[in-house]
């Protein structure tokens, strides 16, 4: 039988499939460090890997998962985050927009604490402008207002 779960795993593969001649056509590396290429081919190899070991793991699961009442809301306020993410990233900046984003989806979406949603989005917002700013030298900033 084909659940959501399993036709959520089958489109994320098929569109990670489609996406992935884009990032092969890409350069994989750059005079003195990694092209364009390189971290979406991964991410869609991934993806795609990751995709089909969970649909095999839930077709040989013999249980029968049952969707919560609260699902439908809670997956309208992911999208509904996500996009204000995706605003915000243009207009606030992407380190402060995915921090802030972190922190209300743990906190106020999946109900953990304040301090274990700070500490998460924090070391995640560090750790992006750490690879991406200090190590791959992308430019971008913490907030555009400063």
């Amino acid at each position: 039988m084909l659940t959501m779960y399993r036709a959520f795993l089958v489109i994320m593969a098929v569109i990670a499939g489609l996406m992935m001649p884009e990032a092969l056509a890409l350069p994989k590396d750059a005079q003195y460090t990694i092209g364009p290429g390189f971290l979406p081919s991964i991410m869609l190899g991934a993806t795609i890997v990751a995709c089909l070991i969970l649909l095999a793991l839930d077709i040989r699961s013999k249980t029968d998962a049952k969707i919560e009442g609260n699902a439908v809301p809670r997956l309208v306020l992911y999208v509904i985050s996500t996009a204000l993410l995706i605003f915000a990233m243009e207009h606030v900046g992407i380190i402060l927009s995915v921090i802030v984003y972190i922190f209300c989806v743990i906190f106020f979406i999946e109900k953990n604490s304040a301090l274990s949603a700070a500490k998460v989005a924090l070391v995640t917002g560090t750790g992006i402008y750490l690879i991406f700013h200090t190590w791959l030298q992308v430019p971008m900033s913490i907030c555009n207002f400063f």
